[in-house]
């Protein structure tokens, strides 16, 4: 249920700065956003249902970000609980679906190439791990998922969404912890891979701030002369706005595309855009 008298407070604010302030289309996209995302984390149960994109699957997530651990840093002003830490990856954001359908509706292509059997993947920022789950579900010959946020409360709970809706298919997803940049993390992520680079690499809602070098540093540390990834999120004022350079400095080969998710893809009555790059090869040094 939505705390009514934080939204109050929020939008009363807002309006307030909207004075202050030349751009109030975009103070009013932001508010939009606010409330729209205020809503969606407060459904503890979430159900993604994979039929409408060619995967007979429907998933259960569990998300809660009421059963956060105690805070070690500042709190979030959005917390549901008092002195407890808003976990970002204990929901499920747009782009996590965006990735999940793109991957279904082109499994045929995506089997044949990037995604075969043998090959190995990784995702960045895990979340609750629908991206990973589904790609389990898809490519049962791939030889390794390892799916891998920077948050231990998000992977336990990613962990028993796993058991929950792949107790067959699991065999092939791990769960690793993973700070952007932390190198001693990479090599740990490697070292699972037999010490090798892994040839896909997966990241969804994970350009929130403005800052993404630890995050495109982690991509290319985890990429090879052949690797693939692919990166969609959804454009906020915050997002990350030197991504796509970023990117193109650390690749071969970038493609950017936009998706549009409807109402039936995320379970809302709206549609949302989606900015994705599919990069291929990690570029020489």
């Amino acid at each position: 249920m939505l705390d009514l008298s934080m939204v109050l407070m929020v939008l009363l604010f807002v309006l307030g700065a909207a004075w202050l302030v030349r751009d109030l289309p975009a103070v009013l996209s932001e508010l939009r956003h606010l409330v729209r995302d205020w809503a969606a984390v407060h459904e503890v149960v979430r159900r993604v249902d994979c039929r409408p994109w060619g995967l007979e699957r429907t998933f259960v997530i569990s998300q809660d970000l009421a059963t956060t651990s105690p805070a070690k840093e500042p709190v979030c002003s959005w917390a549901p609980v008092p002195g407890r830490k808003w976990e970002f990856g204990l929901s499920l954001w747009s782009a996590a679906f965006a990735l999940a359908r793109l991957l279904c509706e082109q499994r045929a292509e995506l089997s044949q190439g990037a995604f075969k059997d043998g090959r190995t993947v990784i995702e960045l920022g895990c979340g609750q791990a629908l991206v990973s789950m589904v790609a389990a579900a898809l490519f049962p010959g791939l030889a390794r998922i390892v799916a891998t946020d920077g948050s231990e409360d998000v992977l336990r709970s990613a962990r028993t969404n796993v058991a929950t809706n792949l107790p067959r298919d699991a065999e092939i997803l791990h769960l690793l912890l993973l700070r952007w940049g932390c190198r001693e993390h990479e090599r740990l992520a490697l070292e699972l891979n037999a010490g090798k680079a892994y040839d896909v690499v997966l990241a969804a809602d994970v350009t929130y701030m403005e800052e993404c070098s630890d995050l495109v540093s982690s991509i290319l540390a985890l990429s090879h002369s052949e690797t693939e990834a692919w990166v969609l999120h959804e454009p906020r004022r915050r997002s990350a706005s030197d991504l796509e350079a970023r990117l193109r400095d650390g690749f071969s080969s970038v493609t950017h595309f936009e998706m549009e998710l409807t109402a039936q893809d995320i379970g809302r009555d709206e549609t949302v855009r989606i900015l994705g790059w599919h990069c291929i090869g990690k570029a020489k040094s």
